[in-house]
């Protein structure tokens, strides 16, 4: 199953840490895309600042540098305004 933002998510990584889409998979960790727990809290920072909600408390009890990106689009869903819950099977569009 695939978060609805897993691709907002990947394109985010791509963009602010020059991450290769192709190693950006669901079960990919923080660590497997050679990011440390600095660059996770920088990514919820950009969340927070763009939707204006508070993730830090979130991304401290419940991610780590071993959580996947299937665990940060988790914990994504559960914040942000307007986040579809529903997951859509891996290859279907949202």
């Amino acid at each position: 199953m695939t978060s609805s933002l897993f691709p907002q998510l990947t394109d985010e990584l791509v963009k602010s840490f020059n991450i290769d889409r192709e190693i950006a998979a669901e079960t990919a960790t923080i660590e497997d895309l050679g990011l440390d727990s600095l660059a996770l809290l920088e990514l919820m920072a950009r969340y927070e600042d763009e939707y204006d909600v508070e993730l830090m408390a979130a991304a401290e009890d419940q991610l780590g540098t071993t959580s996947t990106l299937a665990d940060i689009c988790a914990v994504l869903e559960q914040v942000l305004p307007g986040a579809r819950k529903d997951a859509q099977p891996a290859g279907e569009p949202a």
